[in-house]
């Protein structure tokens, strides 16, 4: 872990109290500001997947499966250093990791929606909303964020998106991914897959409204 931590304390969290789950992780509020998240790995969890795998990968550390090890490398990559504020328009800051009773958590920000409710994923809204005009405009400045920024990411699918009370589209989960290697640094490969991530949330987006 070479980011910073957040902060020294260790938090007394619980599962019962996580307002999301993902394949590998928990996500809680964080319990000292409202405005805060903060990401646990499931570690038995990765374990039980890797073992499943059998072979080689019974033998593979979980930190090869942990998205919060794979989202923590994603964030220092050189897209993100710029001190230009619209690369984190889409994108919520990474604050730093954070000890828990469940393992390091990473700590994120959190959104909200207009009445202070968290924000709604993008699959949701597409269920409850359909495609309104407001949403067709956060979707064509999401899809100018991705072709602008260049950041290297896994593809944005509708669950992992939410909409906040700024009216912008957020990349809450789309970061993490096993392919941050050598591929990201040519410019004609990195133009091919953001590319193919705009037309694939077009076709997820598509999906969501039939």
């Amino acid at each position: 872990m070479t980011e910073p931590l957040f902060d020294s304390k260790t938090l007394d969290l619980h599962v019962d109290n996580a307002i999301g789950m993902g394949n590998r992780r928990w996500v809680f509020q964080h319990p000292d500001n409202p405005k805060l998240c903060i990401k646990v790995a499931r570690q038995a969890h990765i374990r039980d997947q890797l073992n499943a795998k059998g072979g080689l990968y019974r033998h593979m550390p979980t930190t090869w499966r942990d998205d919060n090890v794979l989202e923590a490398r994603a964030y220092r990559q050189k897209a993100l250093t710029t001190t230009d504020p619209y690369v984190w328009q889409h994108l919520p800051h990474m604050h730093g990791w954070q000890a828990t009773n469940l393992g390091p958590g990473l700590v994120f920000d959190y959104y909200t929606d207009a009445q202070g409710q968290p924000a709604a994923n993008l699959e949701t809204v597409l269920q409850t909303q359909g495609a309104t005009p407001a949403l067709e405009v956060a979707v064509e400045n999401l899809h100018a964020y991705i072709l602008k920024t260049e950041i290297w990411m896994r593809h944005p699918g509708p669950p992992n998106i939410v909409w906040a009370a700024d009216g912008h589209l957020k990349l809450i989960d789309c970061l993490g991914t096993y392919t941050m290697g050598w591929q990201h640094r040519f410019a004609g490969l990195r133009q091919k897959r953001l590319k193919r991530h705009c037309a694939y949330l077009d076709t997820a987006i598509a999906r969501a409204l039939t």
